[in-house]
């Protein structure tokens, strides 16, 4: 394949991510208030609060940021996200249980079914967290047991 077809490639691409975006009711702002509505909730929970503050401090503004970018990328396929969340994650490995986990999707859900236009686009977030969160755990409970 050459550069130009694969540029054209990531460009049709982009274009159907959008106009799946965009037929579910789904927008910068949507994702914006997203991330903002969810970590407010995740920042004031009593099991995750805790994680997120003695990792992130007070300042969580970089950190909404690049979330706003990452949940950009897989609802609009923008390119900002420049980031690799895994090694992050891992390095929570000996903090987070599988009730972190648990919360973390069941907060996530009640903010997409709160804020999203119609189901359909509820869904379309909840699963990619819900996918997300399996990545992260598997890969998490995989490092804990190489090292029991």
């Amino acid at each position: 394949m050459t550069d130009d077809a694969i540029r054209r490639s990531g460009e049709e691409r982009q274009a159907s991510m959008q106009q799946n975006a965009a037929a579910l009711g789904i927008d910068e702002a949507l994702v914006s208030r997203l991330v903002d509505t969810f970590y407010a909730r995740v920042r004031e929970d009593d099991l995750l609060g805790p994680v997120f503050l003695t990792t992130l401090g007070e300042n969580w503004d970089p950190h909404l940021a690049k979330l706003k970018d990452f949940w950009s990328a897989i609802a609009l396929g923008t390119r900002r996200y420049d980031g690799r969340p895994m090694p992050a994650h891992l390095r929570l490995s000996d903090t987070i249980t599988d009730a972190h986990f648990r919360r973390w999707l069941g907060l996530f859900r009640e903010t997409v079914d709160e804020l999203m236009p119609n189901p359909a686009a509820a869904d379309f977030f909840y699963d990619r967290a819900s996918m997300i969160g399996r990545n992260f755990q598997a890969m998490i409970f995989a490092l804990k047991a190489s090292v029991s």
